[in-house]
């Protein structure tokens, strides 16, 4: 993967494992795919609480693991969804996130997908692209420099977060660390997943 963006991975600090299938997989698809709106919203809810937690607790040694306090805290764009990610898109979230990180701006909407002829996305699972995403000429002088925390929902090969980190890189961050919500396992199919999980999961 470091290979086809040129440039060395960031960091990935999870926020929870998420094998398939399990109870956390269905509040991630859920607070974004299930069509009953009430739904969404309670998904979302859990979601935000979470995340919540997770940077309150551990805000600290995310940043200490970067050298230094988080100038930014973006997020990892749908690459099928237009506009903000969803996570953007959850009531509350980035009130939270400023709460838990207050020397860090909030920019929901800092990096977008690449316009792609015929609509296609240039980043598909264990293929990251280094033109997937960019970030657009106002947000470039903030990226300049910064230590950037990137959020997601899920992280699964990691070809869509590391290639938005690419694309922060060619803006000028100084570092990136990628926090997703799930770190998605697969020990029906991988048997490295199932190993890890019984080693390390109680």
């Amino acid at each position: 993967m470091a290979r086809r963006l040129g440039l060395p991975l960031a960091p990935v600090a999870p926020v929870r494992l998420c094998p398939l299938p399990s109870p956390l997989y269905t509040v991630l698809l859920g607070y974004k795919e299930s069509p009953v709106a009430e739904a969404r919203l309670r998904f979302g809810s859990m979601v935000r609480a979470l995340f919540s937690s997770f940077l309150v607790g551990h805000g600290d040694r995310l940043e200490a693991t970067i050298g230094g306090r988080f100038d930014l805290v973006a997020l990892v764009p749908s690459t099928r969804r237009p506009g903000i990610a969803p996570l953007g898109l959850v009531d509350g979230f980035g009130h939270d996130v400023a709460a838990a990180l207050p020397a860090a701006h909030w920019a929901a909407d800092l990096l977008q997908r690449a316009d792609v002829p015929g609509g296609s996305p240039p980043v598909a699972h264990m293929r990251p692209h280094a033109a997937a995403f960019s970030v657009p000429a106002p947000g470039r002088a903030a990226v300049t420099g910064a230590r950037v925390l990137l959020l997601d929902d899920t992280y699964v090969s990691g070809a869509r977060s590391q290639s938005a980190v690419a694309a922060l890189t060619r803006a000028g961050a100084r570092c990136t660390l990628i926090a997703p919500l799930g770190r998605v396992l697969r020990p029906g199919r991988i048997a490295l997943h199932a190993e890890f999980l019984r080693r390390n999961v109680v």
